[in-house]
């Protein structure tokens, strides 16, 4: 066995035993590949990191009791995601902020947590299934650190250890440049709640997330539809025990390469019906009087790739621009020693017959070798470009 795949295959061991012994709620903020919501089948390269801030803001006016009353919730958020190997990327979700000044209960002793949970997450895959479709899953652990859960206008979460599985599948029309064309995007994910004495008895849901993008030269366009369907639903008493959906039309701004802004606005599709029946006794009040969900919400996102000690990102490489990351061990000084230049074609060939023993197929050496003759081509045009430009003054 090599020891890219013993790498896998403990990686995975230890995601499945974390997936059943620690709580874990995902779908949200993830970072890394992916958008707003969905997540990408591709993973980062060995060696890379991706850093984002999440924000989500909701507010809305409701006659509470014969009375206006203004009524908001947000939430915030820090990811870091690292490619582990080829095959395995690492994640961490920290909850910075969460509001609770609009729940109606009267048993909050706080208006708004800080921190709320701490997320731990796998992403095992990236496998190519023909020629333009990639698949992975993704086994997300929550670690209790929030005070309060079930908090309104979010999705339900149970006092008691939680597991969620969820498999993610990617439709490149240009595998080899995959930010530079349309894509499509499929997450499916199992989450039990774990809420009652038995597994098979606990409330149990199906979290489905729909992505499509449409790059641009500095922006990309896109719309994603996500949701959580209960196969077995919570008592009565719980805040999120409805079905609900949101689609979410979605903007990135992308200046840089390793450098980019999402924008997008979600927009409650199902959910509206309230079927929380506060039993005799409970702290909830006037719960009719409150939405159910927010029914809408602005989500954004920042994230930043910056270089490390394994990696070389392309981080403030204007999108337009070519150029691609590379592992620190793929790179070679230039003569005059001003930095780092990509493989020329010998350097490629040297590379993968040193390193065929670890893994590297036919496949990535193509990938690899394309990619760097097209970057190669570009510069090239660019100096005849500029070349032409210093004849004609």
């Amino acid at each position: 066995m090599s020891v890219n795949l013993k790498c896998i295959v403990v990686c995975l061991l230890i995601a499945c035993v974390l997936s059943l012994s620690l709580p874990a709620q995902g779908g949200q903020f993830y970072g890394g590949r992916g958008y707003l919501h969905t997540n990408s089948a591709l993973l980062l390269p060995p060696g890379a990191l991706d850093i984002s801030l999440y924000a989500r803001a909701y507010m809305t006016t409701v006659d509470v009791s014969s009375e206006w009353s203004t009524i908001s919730d947000g939430t915030s958020a820090f990811t870091a995601s690292f490619g582990f190997t080829r095959r395995v990327e690492l994640g961490f979700t920290q909850i910075l902020y969460q509001d609770l000044n609009n729940t109606p209960r009267d048993d909050m002793e706080i208006t708004t947590l800080i921190p709320g949970d701490t997320y731990i997450r796998f992403k095992i895959g990236g496998w190519a299934i023909g020629q333009k479709m990639f698949m992975s899953v993704l086994p997300a652990l929550r670690y209790r650190v929030a005070k309060y859960h079930d908090v309104h206008f979010e999705p339900y979460e149970s006092k008691a250890v939680e597991a969620e599985f969820i498999g993610a599948w990617s439709y490149y029309w240009k595998p080899l440049y995959p930010d530079e064309d349309k894509s499509l995007h499929l997450n499916l994910g199992y989450l039990n709640h774990n809420d009652k004495d038995s597994p098979t008895e606990s409330s149990q849901a199906l979290n489905y997330l729909v992505c499509m993008m449409f790059p641009m030269r500095m922006f990309d366009v896109g719309f994603e539809l996500y949701g959580n369907k209960f196969l077995q639903r919570p008592d009565v008493s719980v805040l999120g025990r409805e079905d609900w959906a949101y689609v979410t039309p979605l903007a990135r701004y992308k200046p840089f390469k390793g450098f980019q802004f999402t924008l997008g606005v979600d927009l409650l599709l199902q959910g509206n019906e309230n079927t929380t029946e506060p039993q005799p006794g409970s702290s909830f009040r006037n719960i009719d009087d409150y939405p159910n969900y927010a029914k809408w919400r602005i989500t954004g996102r920042i994230n930043f790739a910056p270089s490390t000690a394994f990696y070389i990102s392309p981080t403030f490489v204007r999108s337009e621009e070519p150029g691609t990351g590379q592992g620190r061990t793929s790179l070679q000084r230039s003569e005059g020693g001003g930095g780092f230049d990509f493989l020329n074609r010998d350097d490629l060939f040297k590379w993968a017959i040193e390193e065929h023993t670890g893994g590297v197929s036919a496949v990535d050496l193509d990938l690899e070798k394309l990619r760097q003759e097209r970057i190669k081509a570009e510069e090239d045009l660019k100096k005849l470009k500029r070349k032409l430009e210093e004849k004609k003054k």
